[in-house]
């Protein structure tokens, strides 16, 4: 029927367990009675399967955040009397005073201002409207998933004497039924048939699974129990199934232990036959052991020889750096003497063709004279 995915919280039928469902769809079948010829409000609608159960209603609209679990209402179970809206149960997007009977079933634990869900109500239904809510007993809830751990879908949770009072002050009238799973013995005709119900009242509803509530501005006219026997979901016929499957699975148990004792057996005496083979390993893990230690105080005298020749080759590097500095130092003194030596010898020749230059002037000066030179 359904593509949308099952988180294990919202109800999509053909994906739930049947008892599950049937523990859903009995809170809409409850309130059939309420809804006769009704304007109701589905509050909190999910999948919209409440709606079916709903046919004595004179339309049904139901409201959801969830626009994938809409899409799948109106597909399923839209019709000419019967249709879906997204919105907020916290902001109702009708008029005052529009319903004759507004459900939200298991919807109130989901809202962090779950107070505005009564105060809405109250406002869009008429004088004799009634409010039908439901939402499961926090004490049993808790029990329930002691090892999952809490409900992450879920904001608050109420006991019987927090859900009653704050019912009651939103309302001048308020009645409660406590809803259980429990066995019972039926007498079902072949044709349907009307029903008589012998119930005991709930004396102690702090230990009940859920709470389902009338509140009206207006006395409650039906306040009697209530029980449905759904065609499907038999709980005694599937914990005889349960049994069934359950005494199978030890029969087979019971074939893996005498398989599992029979290894055990067999690996008992591998045991023994690898405890020998142990023991002559051990014994030739000592001589390897012994040749080890020898071999690392051998590897460690080696290691000191290395680190001292490390030593010296790092001394021997120093020396060679210190006389590479001298070397280049005295390089450089012996390019600074040669320059100067070059700058001097070029000053001489400058020198000496002067010299002969003077030499050659003082000769012709000498020979004028002397008269050997004419004038």
């Amino acid at each position: 029927m359904s593509d949308l995915e099952f988180t294990g919280e919202r109800v999509v039928p053909g994906l739930v367990d049947e008892n599950l469902f049937n523990e859903h769809v009995a809170r809409y079948r409850f309130a059939a009675r309420f809804a006769d010829r009704a304007i109701v409000l589905d509050a909190g609608c999910g999948t919209g399967y409440g709606a079916r159960e709903l046919t004595n209603a004179a339309s049904v609209a139901g409201i959801d955040t969830s626009a994938e679990a809409l899409l799948l209402a109106r597909r399923e179970f839209g019709g000419p009397h019967v249709g879906f809206l997204r919105a907020a149960c916290e902001a109702l997007p009708f008029r005052d005073a529009s319903f004759d009977l507004v459900v939200a079933f298991e919807v109130i634990e989901h809202l962090e201002h779950w107070q505005q869900l009564l105060t809405e109500a109250k406002r869009v239904l008429r004088p004799a409207g009634v409010l039908l809510v439901s939402t499961p007993n926090k004490a049993w809830y808790t029990e329930s998933r002691a090892k999952a751990g809490p409900n992450p879908y879920h904001v608050h949770e109420f006991d019987s004497a927090e859900f009653g009072a704050a019912l009651r002050d939103v309302f001048a009238h308020v009645h409660l039924w406590t809803q259980n799973h429990t066995e019972s013995i039926a007498f079902v005709p072949a044709c349907s048939a009307p029903g008589v119900l012998d119930a005991p009242p709930d004396t102690a509803p702090e230990t009940a699974h859920f709470f389902l509530a009338a509140c009206s501005q207006s006395p409650i006219a039906d306040t009697r129990a209530f029980a449905w026997l759904p065609s499907s979901g038999n709980t005694l016929r599937e914990r005889l199934q349960h049994i069934e499957l359950l005494t199978a699975e030890l029969a087979k148990k019971d074939e893996w232990l005498v398989d599992a004792l029979a290894s055990l057996a067999a690996r008992q005496k591998a045991h023994e036959e690898s405890n020998a083979w142990a023991a002559r390993l051990n014994g030739e893990l000592n001589v390897a052991r012994t040749i080890i230690s020898r071999l690392e105080a051998e590897a460690a005298v080696r290691l000191d020889w290395v680190r001292d020749l490390e030593g010296q080759v790092a001394r021997g590097r120093t020396e060679i750096e210190r006389l590479g500095a001298e070397i280049a130092e005295k390089n450089a003194t012996i390019t600074e003497r040669t320059e100067w030596a070059l700058t001097l010898d070029r000053e001489v020749n400058q020198l000496r063709a002067e010299l002969q230059k003077l030499n050659s002037e003082l000769t012709v000066r000498l020979a004028r004279k002397l008269r050997l030179l004419p004038k």
